[in-house]
């Protein structure tokens, strides 16, 4: 109590109500705990933030929320916020990093007087309002900080082996789909290949949407001279490179289906 009877001495003629010296308590427990108060209000990016155990100037200003930031030995930033509600005090305070808060409700009649002459006649039953303070307030959040700067970070924990993944009967095996190409068919992975077909109906990957009566699956060479004949032309009765045109339709023996076939007269492939 001697450290705590200082304090209170030394900001004696700046108390302006039993609050004020509720506050000089709630701010020496922090100190106790090894908090340095390094000035007022929530930014914890001020400038000059000089850590100190004494009040620092105006941390009495404003009589309905009173704003103290402190530092611990890792030079983290917490945050004490104390509201006034009626003859009440509501206490806040902040872990900035972890975003843990502790809070707790203090009846101002309950600890205090209302005589500020000197520090016996302002207080009473101090005794329980420190242990109340230390084990609601102090000791939840120092007791968060450890936990999380022991714990150990996501990214040092040991990965599981894919060998370890491709061996777990409950693991759902990945697809991995056929890539072979069909024939006759552009790589539909290819952007630009959409559509050729139709641009360039004579082009070596195939007509698009016309269809190659003599050869269904692709054109392979010319048209078959034998298409709709029961057997096959002797080689050499059609010379090479000779305009021909089937016997007949594909119905027997070699070609197509005929219902594979247009109907009649549509033969114009760009419609």
């Amino acid at each position: 109590m001697a450290g705590q009877e200082v304090l209170f001495c030394s900001v004696i003629n700046q108390l302006r109500s039993s609050q004020d010296a509720l506050v000089t308590v709630i701010h020496w427990n922090v100190i106790s705990s090894g908090f340095k108060c390094c000035g007022i209000g929530d930014d914890e990016k001020a400038k000059n933030q000089k850590k100190s155990e004494m009040l620092p100037n105006g941390w009495n200003a404003n009589q309905d929320m009173y704003t103290l930031r402190y530092k611990d030995s890792s030079e983290k930033v917490h945050i004490l916020k104390i509201m006034r509600v009626d003859e009440d005090l509501l206490v806040h305070f902040m872990d900035i990093k972890s975003e843990k808060v502790t809070s707790i409700n203090i009846s101002t009649t309950d600890y205090t007087t209302g005589d500020l002459s000197s520090f016996d006649e302002a207080f009473k039953h101090l005794d329980k309002l420190t242990k109340q303070l230390k084990k609601e307030i102090i000791d939840e959040i120092t007791k968060s900080s450890r936990s999380g700067s022991s714990s150990e970070p996501s990214s040092s924990r040991p990965q599981r082996s894919r060998l370890h993944d491709d061996h777990d009967p409950l693991r759902v095996p990945p697809r991995h789909p056929h890539r072979q190409p069909v024939p006759g068919w552009n790589d539909p992975d290819d952007p630009f290949s959409v559509g050729r077909g139709d641009l360039d109906p004579f082009g070596r990957t195939g007509g698009g949407m016309v269809f190659d009566p003599f050869h269904p699956g692709g054109r392979r060479g010319g048209p078959d001279p034998s298409a709709g004949l029961p057997g096959r032309l002797p080689r050499g009765a059609v010379p090479p490179g000779a305009r021909f045109d089937p016997f007949g339709p594909p119905g027997t023996g070699p070609g197509p289906d005929p219902d594979h076939l247009p109907p009649p007269g549509y033969d114009d492939m760009f419609m």
